[in-house]
């Protein structure tokens, strides 16, 4: 049997046999090929003519195996369904069989069932209804608009029945409806016609009208402006007049100033320029105050998004017709004229000449390099060189006479001469080494010396008159004397050692002592008088005395320890202390008169017992002291109360009988204090703060003051039972009560959480088909999953095994060559072409915004990894660190020339090198694939990175600010070239950014569960152009859609493992103060103002990002820091910031 070919997975069954097909591209017994090996039918077998290919033979008719067809089954049919089939579609024989609820080539467009009812359409997979209907598949009847003033909506009318007596039959009914019997109320407050001019309905076809208004429905207007003029206008003879930009009756309508151009239409005062090929598309564009706009119902053909420039012409949809001279979709571009020659590219109407070449349009041959000295450039690009020089562009000087005895000639035009000679052309004869020490050379290179040094250069001195006692001459012409001896030829002897202290040396060599010194050489020191009472004589001649003994020879006894506090020492080394001291050296101080009432003496001071104070603890005192006017008596606060009296049981004056008089009359005393901050102010009365009242300010009062009959108890308002609460009352109460998590607002309605909805937030979301593996139905028709399932009903399971993304670095060689070939065969296929498109499509449309840049970009590249594992599922999507190559990006081995890297630098042209060189890889909007490295620039540095990481979970507007513009968009530009323009999607370079891009999210995210689900928890809508897919879709790595699990594999570099740790352990503060680096600056490079301008951030956030970016990272710049070895090491050079110093801080933790 012959191999089966083409063929991805497919399950083959021919009568009793069935068998797996494997990729033919594998190698191996039993893959790529299948062998079904003898079958002995039942029935007689007529043979086929021609032969059965790639089936069997059957009644002279040939059956095919699966996977193929024709007569002879010669032809293969497509069992791969490329892009994959979305929202659990299976692939059957090259096309998708989709699930009920879902349609499209790739299963990818939700359809609606049961079937949309009365006239309504299948719009993504949801019914949009006619006007009158509603539902999820619009099989109920509404009013529209929806009833009001009390009305209720009966088989959609609004009608405003009125029952006294009790359910009265209405007897209405509509074909396949049930017929309503009864309307079981009475409805008090409902009026049969709208209230106009904004009335309200207050009663049974009773309107109160707003002010300007009158009649039963407020139908007669009353002079004034009514409504009220909007938006600043002001009313002038009942009429609004607008500000400007607002028009309309009451200036509800925002225009355009000045008036929209290029086809543009105004919207809400913003000149757009909307493209709708296929029919009215819903804006979704609302202001507050102004109702929604919800269709655009017409196709700009000829509308221009920006002006173009340099006189263009709009002729099209976002097409200018360009002058002479300009170019590009804007004519933004100025072109040459003449054209570039000689292969000049032409950049801002000037042609860059390559090298070789110069003149306003390269016409003009160069030499390269340059001629020098003078030397004039031929037409051919060769030098004519000037006399006295040569070479191929007169960089040599020749020498003029020739050089003589041997002499070579200098690129200077000068003579090099060989050791023996000299002169200008080597013609003069030298001595080698040179004569010193004034000596002469003679002809015959022979030194004549002068007198007092000899030598064959005269370099050694002489000594005149000769050395004597045995000492040496030196090269210098002195004497070096022997030991003993001194003198310019050694003639006088000497003391050994010297003799100290004023001793003289004799002519026999030993030394003469002065008074009051001895020894050998003078060094010892006598005392004179001698020591006394057992003191010992140093060595310079003075007495140390014993303990107790003091004076020049230790004849005076002293007190240890000294005397204190004035004390003096008696000749019996005792101390005689002053008046108020004692003890053996008058150290402790005495009290006088002593302590009274238990009171203790301590450092000459009375300690007194609680309730007693006083120099000697005499008085009896009020503890804690009196306040608000009280007086202390008998060690107790009172508050006296009289004018003439004598008071008794007053303590009298020391050595009295008599007790003291009070002879005043104090105002203001409290008994009691003040409570709760009060101010005592009179005879117990107590001014009290804001809140308090009360003889004492005891008593707590409420305010603000209780409202809606509310009473005040204890400071706290309570409110009447079921009707308001607040803490003054304030707020009105919902009844019945909001449920499911709602909040009751200020005028009694109910604010509903999201998904429930209801006067009460009673309802609760429906969802069809029903939630899977216990999901639950948050809104309608979307189900949230427990772990473990995915997909719109949680009908997939997740997938165990994670998909596990690595440092394009860190991959083997046959990694990378399997990666780059499957891309570009996937290339090639409408599914990846397609996609790329979608990225330049929606550029503008909201994807490089916060509330999408990070889940969006993360979503495209999961989409490439799934349509890249349908060509190749060993296949896994790199990312490429360039934070590890920060201070030479453009040098890393990722722009190598080899068929596993990229390629190199295109010099804003065409890429030459690599895979994806000019004429093996095209884009999809056509063209090659461009480079123009930003070689004076560097991308951003991992200590950057590591600032932005650090950023706290409370402002993660600036970390994805930071991310988006620091990050992001320069590298892009640093690039240059096609990753610059808005086809940067088709660069195979944007996707080794963009997944590291993603992996700075996915570092952020683990640093705790707030930073995993920061920010876009709550953005629940579907994004633009992602299959529907909402920012919280795309939140968790490990659940993405589809129940893809994605891991991030950090690099694995000794230089990458010892960075990781230490910037785990140092804190960035400390790492901007310690550790040195090269600048970066973010505000004034061509990227950094391009990639703003490409991915239109805004001038607050570029306002916001320079204030974030001019924060110090590191130490100032790094003039060639040197590592341990004394030079910089690759580390370093590559990082762009002292690798050494970081690491040693880090272990110093």
């Amino acid at each position: 049997m012959s191999s089966v070919s083409n063929v991805t997975l497919a399950a083959c069954v021919f009568m009793t046999v069935t068998c797996l097909v494997y990729s033919s591209n594998a190698q191996g017994p039993g893959i790529g090929s299948i062998d079904l090996g003898p079958i002995e039918p039942d029935f007689p077998i007529r043979t086929c003519s021609p032969r059965c290919e790639n089936g069997f033979c059957v009644g002279g008719r040939c059956l095919c195996q699966p996977g193929f067809t024709g007569r002879t089954c010669s032809n293969t049919i497509i069992t791969v369904c490329y892009g994959g089939c979305a929202n659990g579609g299976t692939c059957r024989y090259g096309s998708c069989s989709c699930r009920p609820g879902y349609s499209g080539s790739s299963c990818q467009i939700p359809s609606c069932s049961p079937s949309c009812a009365n006239g309504g359409t299948c719009v993504s997979g949801k019914c949009r209804c006619r006007s009158g209907y509603s539902g999820s598949y619009c099989q109920t009847r509404v009013c529209t608009p929806s009833c009001r003033n009390g009305q209720i909506c009966i088989l959609g009318q609004c009608r405003c029945p009125r029952f006294l007596d009790g359910p009265e039959p209405l007897g209405i009914s509509e074909p396949g409806v049930p017929e309503i019997d009864l309307v079981p109320f009475y409805p008090a407050v409902c009026c049969s016609r709208s209230c106009l001019n904004g009335g309200t309905c207050i009663g049974y076809n009773r309107c109160r009208c707003r002010s300007g208004y009158s009649g039963q429905y407020c139908q007669t207007k009353v002079p004034s402006c009514l409504p009220s003029c909007a938006n600043g206008g002001t009313c002038v003879s009942g009429q609004c007049r607008c500000r400007s930009g607002y028009s309309g009756g009451y200036c509800q309508t925002r225009v355009c100033t000045p008036a929209c151009q290029n086809g543009q239409i105004c919207i809400l005062g913003q000149c757009l320029c909307p493209r709708f090929p296929d029919g009215p598309v819903p804006l979704g564009i609302s202001e507050p105050g102004v109702p929604e706009i919800d269709l655009v119902p017409f196709y700009p053909a000829v509308c221009c998004s920006r002006s173009c420039l340099n006189g263009g012409t709009c002729i099209g949809y976002n097409r200018c017709r360009c002058r002479s001279g300009y170019s590009g979709q804007y004519c933004q571009t100025k072109v040459c004229a003449p054209a570039c020659r000689n292969g000049g590219t032409c950049s801002n109407g000037k042609c860059n000449c390559r090298t070789g070449y110069t003149g306003s349009y390269c016409q003009t041959r160069t030499c390269s390099p340059a001629c020098r000295n003078g030397g004039l450039c031929t037409s051919y690009g060769t030098c004519n060189c000037r006399s006295g020089y040569t070479g191929s562009y007169c960089q040599t000087r020749t020498c003029s006479p020739a050089c003589r005895n041997g002499g070579t000639c200098t690129s200077y035009g000068t003579c090099n001469c060989r050791s023996g000679f000299s002169g200008s052309y080597c013609q003069t004869r030298t001595c080698s080494p040179a004569c010193r020490n004034g000596g002469t050379c003679t002809s015959y290179g022979t030194c004549n010396c002068r007198s007092g040094f000899s030598g064959s250069y005269c370099q050694t001195r002489t000594c005149s008159p000769a050395c004597r006692n045995g000492g040496t001459c030196t090269s210098y012409g002195t004497c070096n004397c022997r030991s003993g001896y001194t003198g310019s030829y050694c003639q006088t002897r000497t003391c050994s050692p010297a003799c100290r202290y004023g001793g003289t040396c004799t002519s026999y060599g030993t030394c003469n002592c002065r008074s009051g010194y001895t020894g050998t050489y003078c060094q010892t020191r006598t005392c004179s008088p001698a020591c006394r009472n057992g003191g010992r004589c140093t060595s310079y001649g003075t007495c140390i005395c014993r303990s107790g003994y003091t004076g020049t020879y230790c004849q005076t006894r002293t007190c240890s320890p000294a005397c204190r506090n004035g004390g003096t020492c008696t000749a019996y080394g005792t101390c005689n202390c002053k008046s108020g001291y004692t003890g053996t050296y008058c150290q402790i101080r005495s009290c006088s008169p002593s302590c009274a009432n238990g009171g203790k003496c301590v450092s000459g001071k009375c300690r007194c017992t609680y309730g007693y104070g006083g120099s000697y603890c005499q008085t009896k005192v009020c503890r804690p002291s009196c306040q608000y006017g009280q007086v202390c008596i008998s060690g107790r606060c009172q508050c006296p109360r009289f004018l003439d009296r004598q008071v008794r049981g007053l303590p009298g004056r020391p050595g009295s009988q008599e007790p003291e008089r009070l002879p005043i009359y104090r105002p203001v005393c409290c008994s009691k204090s003040c409570l709760n901050g009060g101010t005592c102010i009179g005879y117990n009365r107590c001014k009290c703060r804001s809140g308090y009242s009360g003889q004492y300010c005891q008593t707590k009062v409420c305010s603000p003051a209780c409202r809606n009959g509310g009473t005040c108890r204890n400071g706290k308002c309570v409110c009447k039972k079921g009707y308001y609460t607040g803490s003054y009352c304030q707020t009105r109460l919902c009844s019945p009560a909001c449920r499911n998590g709602g909040t009751c607002t200020p005028y009694g309605t109910c604010n509903c959480r999201s998904p429930y909805t209801g006067s009460y937030c009673q309802l609760s979301p429906t969802c069809y088909p029903r939630c899977e593996n216990g999901g639950t139905c948050i809104r309608n028709n979307r189900c949230s999953c427990p772990s473990g399932f995915t997909g719109s009903r949680c009908q997939n399971a997740v997938q165990t095994a994670c998909r596990v993304r690595m440092e394009i670095h860190d991959m083997t060689q046959a990694q990378r060559q399997l990666y780059i070939d499957t891309y570009k065969t996937a290339y090639g296929q409408p599914a990846l072409r397609t996609l790329l498109r979608s990225h330049a499509i929606n550029f503008a449309a909201g994807i490089h915004t916060r509330n999408q840049f990070l889940p969006w970009h993360r979503w495209f590249i999961l989409e490439l990894e799934n349509i890249l594992l349908a060509v190749n599922s060993n296949v896994i999507l790199p990312y490429w660190d360039w934070t590890l190559h920060s201070a030479a990006p453009w040098s890393a081995p990722l722009w190598g020339s080899a068929s596993h890297w990229y390629g190199g630098d295109g010099s804003g042209s065409c890429v030459t090198t690599g895979p994806f060189r000019s004429g093996q890889f095209s884009l999809v909007s056509g063209g090659c694939l461009r480079r123009d490295f930003d070689l004076t620039e560097t991308t951003p540095s991992a200590l950057v990175v590591n600032d932005i990481l650090s950023t706290p979970v409370s402002s993660f507007n600036d970390f994805e600010l930071r991310v988006r513009g620091e990050l992001h968009d320069t590298v892009h530009c640093r690039i240059h070239g096609t990753m610059c323009t808005l086809d940067a999607a088709e660069s195979p370079d944007f996707f080794l950014h963009h997944v590291f891009i993603d992996k700075l999210w996915a570092d952020y995210q683990a640093r705790s569960t707030a930073h995993h689900d920061a920010h876009f928890s709550s953005l629940g809508s579907a994004m633009t152009a992602a299959g529907g897919h909402s920012a919280q879709d795309m939140i968790d790595l490990n659940n993405q859609p589809g129940g893809v699990c994605v891991r991030y594999e950090q690099p694995s570099s000794s230089t990458a493992r010892q960075l990781r740790r230490a910037l785990s352990r140092v804190a960035p503060s400390v790492i901007a103060k310690r550790v040195s680096c090269q600048p970066q600056s973010l505000d004034v490079s061509r990227a950094v103002q391009q990639g703003q301008e490409l991915f239109r951030v805004s001038a607050s956030e570029r306002s916001r990002l320079s204030s974030l970016v001019s924060k110090q990272v590191c130490r100032s710049a790094m003039p060639g820091q040197a590592g341990p070895s004394g030079a910089r090491t690759t580390a370093t050079a590559n990082l762009g910031f002292d690798l050494n110093t970081l690491v040693s801080l880090a272990n110093a933790k």
